[in-house]
């Protein structure tokens, strides 16, 4: 099965073009630059130069060896000639409207007015002038009441539902999106994730605390707005404060903004409170993007979208590091799919691929649902989703008990909270990728407002309680941000996303729950440091595969005694693949792990990516869905030796792709002293 903005379809022979062949609405290759071509088998080099002698330029893999393309010429049967080609059709409008804006039947459509993002293909014929006055002819909307976003490449407009159709057969429209209302989506925190780390491990002097990095919080904004008076969890840390909803204003009259940044890199104390209050990285700089509007909104008419913050905390204020704790809120019409919204993240991570961006998952994990709730934003293969466990503290709204203002009332870190989305993605991804504490979290309060107690009574009014994913995700980009900063101090000036995701994932621990509800685990920054010297029982490496002969694998390989005394008689291996793919809903470059164990006298075994614990298996069965692959194998004894192998597992659509492994050894709890 294919996928294009939601919509499944089938360009095989013998299964007619999904529902589409009913109602013919394909234009024909004289009308269109924009076709759809399915291979007889995977896209391998050869392929890739005859499709290039044809004149193809190859967009976008969509599944079932299926491909978007740009194709100017008008003679298509050449195309069908070729022997690896099953089928060639050209872009149907109706794949160009997700399945949100459509009924049952195809040419119903709902009465209510959309605002809708209208996105052009890749290399549009159109100027986005032309197109707002086409736009304009059909819908009688003047061009001034249409803005143009995401560095021209996308029309934003309020739009008769009748006349999406019509939008649709623009050659130079590729996509059709819904405009969903954005919402927003720590002492006690810090214990659960072990962030108090040093040389010497959990609960020695921290040496790390996410100092030299700049961390971006693009949330309702800080405080009272103003760098030189700031509460005094951050004094000295505020690198820049900038206005996106309310032009020259970035307090916070909302809360939520300053609580986030509190998480993140908050470094405070608290008598009424317990004490030290820190968040996860406090010792980092703070950059925020203020996005609350007038009406207590996001974004607001700003025109700005997600990929303006990220280029500016990038360029502008050398942030490796971005937090988002927001997103769209919940459809009753079910998930929302990868849209233009995860493409453009995607996009700015594969072309900026030392920026680290985290994503709340939602809060939407009690919505009746038949598959998952994550979606947009949060489905982009290059961030990091981030669930919510619980908290030592419990959160009220799960548990909805009443607590003394210091939350005596303790939960379970090892139980996903209830507000948590849920996945997979629609397109099957695992997601949210880690959970971290988000119940019941103490952060920082910002003095705009009145304290705010809906979570729980502080004693005192600069501190106080949340609970959302909103409040998970910030601990994971502070756990980010030192662990950068640990990296760069052992010699690695420049760490990968990539690599930063993996010792993440690698060291999370397992909560035991279903991986649409925990992802790989629970956050663990002790377990994720890899101590140049003195951590002996973990590594990682990064390299890359090219869709070149002889380069299209890679594989390095050890004994485990290199990692295990005399002492211990078997231990368990976690090893961990992450890589930054190239936008779009299905993987672009597919990359397998394999981890194959040889012991002398026994038969070679070989366990694969997300596979479990299957083993030998022919052919090798391959994960063609996630960009984060792991093998977990219990009870390797001292004399195995294990190879990594990370092979072009179908697809390639870039010349080279790269990849950070990382990998841990841990004694068997059961033979532990």
């Amino acid at each position: 099965m294919s996928y294009l903005n939601g919509n499944k379809f089938s360009l095989s022979e013998n299964s007619g073009f999904s529902s589409l062949s009913t109602f013919d609405l394909r234009p024909s290759i004289t009308e269109s630059n924009y076709i759809l071509v399915k291979l007889t088998g995977p896209l391998d080099r050869s392929k890739k130069r005859i499709l290039s002698e044809l004149h193809i330029q190859v967009q976008q893999f969509l599944g079932d060896n299926t491909f978007k393309c740009r194709y100017e010429p008008t003679d298509i049967d050449r195309i069908r000639e070729q022997d690896f080609i099953e089928n060639v059709q050209v872009l149907s409008p109706l794949l160009k409207l997700p399945p949100s804006l459509k009924t049952q039947s195809d040419y119903e459509f709902h009465d209510e007015p959309k605002s809708v993002d209208l996105v052009l293909h890749q290399a549009a014929d159109k100027s986005v002038e032309a197109l707002m006055q086409e736009i304009s002819q059909i819908t009688g909307i003047s061009p001034e009441n249409m803005s143009v976003r995401a560095d021209s490449s996308i029309i934003r407009a309020q739009v008769s539902p009748k006349d999406l159709l019509e939008i649709a057969k623009i050659d130079s429209v590729g996509a059709i999106e819904e405009v969903h209302n954005l919402t927003l989506l720590n002492n006690v925190a810090r214990d659960i994730i072990h962030a108090d780390i040093g040389d010497s491990g959990v609960g020695s002097p921290t040496y790390y605390k996410g100092k030299g990095q700049v961390v971006t919080v693009a949330d309702t904004g800080f405080d009272m707005g103003d760098k030189a008076n700031t509460h005094p969890a951050f004094a000295n840390r505020v690198r820049d404060l900038i206005p996106v909803g309310r032009t020259n204003l970035t307090s916070d009259t909302n809360g939520h903004g300053t609580h986030v940044c509190g998480s993140v890199l908050g470094n405070g104390k608290s008598d009424a409170m317990g004490g030290s209050i820190q968040g996860a990285a406090p010792e980092a700089t703070l950059v925020v993007q203020a996005l609350l509007t007038d009406d207590g909104k996001l974004f607001g008419s700003s025109g700005k979208t997600l990929g303006d913050l990220l280029r500016d905390a990038y360029e502008n204020h050398e942030s490796r590091i971005h937090t988002n704790s927001w997103g769209p809120e919940w459809d009753w019409r079910g998930q929302l799919p990868y849209n233009n919204a995860s493409e453009e993240l995607d996009n700015f991570v594969w072309s900026h691929q030392d920026l680290v961006v985290c994503f709340a998952a939602g809060n939407s994990g009690r919505a009746a649902t038949p598959k998952g709730h994550i979606g947009a934003q949060a489905a982009a293969k290059n961030c990091i989703t981030v669930g919510s466990c619980e908290n030592l503290r419990s959160s009220r709204d799960y548990t909805c008990q009443v607590y003394d203002a210091k939350g005596l009332v303790k939960g379970d870190p090892d139980k996903i909270s209830g507000f948590s989305s849920r996945g997979p993605t629609r397109e099957g991804r695992i997601k949210p990728d880690i959970v971290a504490p988000g119940g019941m979290i103490l952060s920082t309060a910002s003095r705009a407002i009145q304290p705010i107690s809906t979570f729980g009574k502080s004693d005192d009014k600069l501190w106080q309680f949340l609970s959302g994913t909103s409040m998970a995700t910030p601990l994971v980009a502070g756990c980010v941000a030192v662990l950068r900063e640990m990296l760069i101090a052992n010699g690695l000036p420049n760490p990968s996303a990539a690599l930063l995701k993996a010792l993440l994932i690698n060291g999370a621990v397992d909560t035991g729950n279903k991986r649409e509800l925990q992802g790989f685990g629970r956050v663990d920054l002790a377990r994720s440091m890899i101590l140049k010297g003195k951590t002996l029982n973990r590594d990682f490496l990064e390299a890359e595969v090219a869709d070149e002969d002889l380069k299209d694998q890679f594989t390095t390989s050890f004994n485990m005694d290199r990692y295990m005394d005399a002492s211990t008689p078997s231990a368990t291996l976690k090893v961990t693949m992450v890589y930054t793919d190239v936008a779009g809903a299905l993987l672009q470059n597919n990359l397998n792990l394999s981890a194959t164990v040889e012991i002398p006298g026994q038969d070679r075994r070989v366990r694969y990516g997300n596979m479990g614990e299957q083993e030998n298996i022919d052919p090798a069965p391959s994960d063609g869905v996630n960009t984060v692959e792991q093998i977990v194998w219990k009870n390797l004894k001292r004399e195995a030796t294990v190879a990594f192998n990370v092979a072009v597992g179908g697809t390639m659509m870039a010349d080279v792709q790269p990849f950070a492994l990382v990998w841990s050894v841990e004694i068997d709890p059961e033979v532990e002293q």
